[in-house]
């Protein structure tokens, strides 16, 4: 194994960024002051009086319950594992390194005033004290993953820490682009059907104007986003043809943090609904988070209380970062789900036929700049390989059959710091204005929230918006020849924002922020899973703070296909006797809760309707949508229709039937007939029929016995980009399937109330003791998860003290 050279490199590297950094500001003293309560379930509340020594105290705390995870955390971010694990993960450590620019992080951490600097480097002297005292007694407190794999827990930095920010937040989430997959299937589609009905089809995969009935988290009649932008397929003459399989780094790294197939290949899942004082029976504020970061074995997230240095917060954060992104301050509560703005572009570069690492820009062939890297292989060879750029970003792949490159451009780049130390400055903020003042400065995309304790919600969606050509189709690459380059940047106040709306609700589940607010990658519809959250909040005027937890249950277990297409299949069968099997069937529907459920735990869903659905969406979706599409473009949509691991989501060709069944209302002009002229509603009874044949076939006359196994959360070992965080026996699952937050948090906020309540499993700790003993907080969380429960956390000293478990001062 190769860590000398590693470990050296390290030093110089902290050396100088510490020499940046007393060049330009006084840093507080560490590691004096500082003492850590933890609670009944192990979350650390922080206490200090300095923001060195508060954060010092904090990755301390990270260190003790967490070291194994965050070791390879930021070995994942940074593009190192293959130096601990071996060549299995030099792929892995090329995709972080792809997606990253080391230099121009190093510069933004060397900008910071001392006071925003001692925030990461307090974290990493916290996180190295551990470490020097797990390497001083190693037979007791090192981690057994580290001695199962022979390797040992290296010092950070403050690049480090903020490094896994960047890679596990801004880039997992804002680095997304379909526009060089939307190339390939518009090409793939013209291949098969000819240009015109190509980009028809097209147009109705991927449709380009706005659908009105899409749900919007700012009420479409209060929204102010501009409506201004490219939506014609304009430039789509001056684009090179495509390799259908290209090789795309930006591609693999969506698909390995997360993302789906196409046409929904953004990673992003997450959920929130709150209520103000016109809709509680209190006059509070509720606010509810669901992040969906995925499970795994230890949590996404990092339960921690920060109190000192202007800060007296709690709530739940992803991987320890140096903020608490779920939380509140008591007098404020926020949130936030994955950002859906149009903040990167891919441009079509044209290489140099003489020369593959030149591309033409304002007329004349201009080489690609070039980092060099060098990938520490345990057990094998140095991988050295190069990252080429041209001027609108870092290059993801070269076709040199059709003498093309293709880079990709963020408006965020170079902002990435200043976006973290927003996200942390809002912990201080005491009313909506504060908090938008750091939203603005925000460059990544992201859904915030704000909730108070006067009774007042709000939303805004940050994110620097490009202002683009007018002849730019949103959905395909931009030409790279200098035609189509950005105009500037949109003014934060057109950015999506509400804050009190009539209607006493802000609900998001990834759906559209706010009418005019179009992106690459969505298909913003009526068929939307936030209508599971939105229905609900419609039922009823007021709430209580239990009613709003309780929509996250019935949210996890919804069917989000049934509801747009039962209708139809209603008006299909309304004429059929009641002894028909196929009417039959669709009674069943209609009495049906909607609820996938396993309450008697036996292993497969309570009721027949699972099965059913399960059984007839793909049958209905092969008869509608298959001879019109290749298959290669078929296949992205039946291969997700009830996922093995659970539906997040509608399915996609739902959206495709919905709008086919509409015809003329529908929002999407339907210019290709997927009904091919028959009958749609003798398409639908056909279909249901076919799938209540199967099922009688397969399963028995009795729709009382039709069974459908249940799909489970698995917590996985391995981290969301591949890299093991744990021991491959650490694997744990919960069923059935519950599609909800890795984390839950519920905020009330009132004149002289304040709540929290979270939970976040498997536990708080993921230590395991050289001797195989696991922390007691390792998964004390999960029977509350399964259960739909959550843990007071506390919110006052005197709270803290009167139910701590341990006290532990530093000095």
């Amino acid at each position: 194994m190769k860590t000398t050279k590693a470990l050296l490199a390290l030093g110089v590297g902290l050396s100088v960024l510490l020499t940046a950094c007393s060049a330009t500001g006084t840093q507080d003293s560490p590691g004096t002051g500082i003492t850590v309560k933890r609670d009944g379930y192990g979350i650390p509340h922080v206490y200090a009086d300095t923001t060195r020594a508060l954060y010092s105290g904090y990755g301390y705390s990270v260190a003790e319950d967490r070291l194994f995870q965050m070791e390879m955390a930021k070995r994942s971010s940074i593009g190192t594992a293959a130096e601990v694990l071996g060549p299995d993960y030099v792929e892995i450590d090329k995709t972080a390194r792809n997606s990253i620019d080391p230099q121009s992080i190093k510069d933004q951490l060397a900008r910071l005033p001392q006071t925003e600097r001692d925030i990461f480097e307090g974290y990493a002297e916290g996180f190295n004290k551990r470490i020097d005292e797990v390497g001083a007694d190693p037979a007791h407190l090192m981690p057994k993953q580290f001695l199962d794999g022979d390797f040992r827990p290296e010092h950070w930095t403050g690049y480090d820490v903020a490094m896994v920010w960047v890679q596990t937040m801004a880039n997992r989430f804002s680095q997304s682009s379909s526009e060089l997959a939307n190339l390939q299937v518009l090409k793939s589609l013209q291949a098969k059907n000819g240009d015109e009905k190509g980009r028809q089809l097209f147009d109705q995969l991927i449709w380009a104007e706005e659908d009105p009935g899409a749900p919007t988290t700012v009420p479409r009649d209060e929204s102010t986003s501009p409506d201004d932008g490219p939506h014609a397929m304009s430039q789509e003459a001056g684009l090179s043809d495509v390799t259908q399989a290209l090789p795309d780094a930006n591609l693999t790294r969506m698909k390995n943090a997360g993302g789906g197939e196409w046409p929904h290949m953004k990673p992003e899942a997450s959920n929130l609904w709150m209520v103000g004082a016109d809709k509680t029976a209190d006059g509070t504020s509720i606010l509810m988070n669901g992040p969906q970061f995925g499970w795994f074995n230890p949590s996404y997230v990092y339960g921690v209380g920060l109190h000192g240095a202007g800060l007296d917060v709690a709530g739940n954060t992803p991987y320890a970062v140096p903020t608490v992104l779920f939380g509140t301050n008591k007098t404020i509560s926020w949130g936030a789900t994955a950002g859906p703005l149009d903040v990167n572009d891919v441009y079509q570069e044209v290489l140099d036929p003489s020369n593959e690492h030149a591309y033409r820009y304002d007329g004349e062939y201009r080489p690609m700049e070039v980092r060099n890297e060098t990938i520490e292989v345990r057990g094998g060879p140095d991988v050295a390989y190069p990252v080429y750029s041209t001027v609108h970003g870092r290059v993801t792949s070269f076709d040199t059959p059709n003498g093309s490159a293709y880079s990709l451009k963020e408006s965020w780049a170079g902002y990435e710091i200043q976006s973290l130390v927003a996200w942390i400055d809002i912990m201080k903020a005491t009313s909506w204005d504060e908090f938008l003042e750091q939203a603005k400065k925000v460059a990544i995309t992201i859904n915030w929230y704000y909730a108070d304790n006067q009774g007042n919600i709000g939303y805004v969606s940050p994110g620097r918006l490009p202002v683009r050509p007018a002849d730019q189709d949103l959905r395909l690459p931009a030409i790279g020849d200098g035609s189509m380059e950005w105009e500037g940047i949109r003014p934060f106040e057109e950015n999506p924002q509400s804050y009190n709306p009539e209607q006493g609700y802000l609900a998001n589940w990834n759906n559209q922020s706010a009418a005019g607010a179009l992106a690459d990658g969505y298909n913003w519809s009526p068929v939307d899973r936030v209508r599971a959250i939105t229905t609900r909040l419609e039922a009823k005027d007021k709430f209580t703070p239990g009613e709003i937890w309780d929509i996250n249950r019935q949210a996890s277990f919804a069917d989000l296909n049934v509801d747009y297409l039962l209708p139809y299949l209603a008006q299909a069968t309304e004429q059929l006797p009641g002894s028909d099997p196929v009417a039959a069937g669709v009674n069943m529907l209609r009495d049906w809760d909607g609820q996938a459920t396993d309450d008697n735990a036996d292993g497969v869903y309570d009721d027949p309707q699972p099965a059913i659905m399960r059984t007839w969406l793909p049958i209905l979706f092969d008869t509608v949508i298959r001879d019109d599409l290749p298959e290669d473009v078929y296949a992205s949509y039946s291969g997700k229709v009830y996922p093995a691991a659970g539906t997040a989501r509608p399915a996609e060709a739902t959206k495709l039937v919905y709008n086919a069944l509409r015809g003329d209302e529908s929002g999407v002009p339907q210019t290709t007939d997927f009904f091919n002229g028959a009958d749609r509603m003798s398409v639908l009874r056909s279909t249901f029929g076919q799938a209540m044949d199967r099922l009688r076939t397969e399963q028995g006359p009795d729709p009382a016995g039709w069974k459908m196994p249940v799909a489970a959360n698995r917590f996985d070992y391995k981290n969301y980009l591949g890299v093991p965080q744990a021991g491959s026996d650490e694997v744990l699952s919960l069923s059935p399937y519950m599609n909800r937050g890795t984390q839950n948090d519920r905020i009330v906020l009132g004149d002289g109330i304040a709540d929290l309540c979270t939970v976040g499993p498997p536990g708080q700790s993921g230590f395991i003791a050289p001797d195989g003993t696991r922390s007691r907080h390792y998964s004390d969380q999960m029977d509350m998860y399964r259960n739909f429960q959550c843990k007071t956390d506390h919110l006052t000293e005197q709270s803290v003290d009167a139910n701590k478990s341990s006290e532990v001062t530093q000095n």
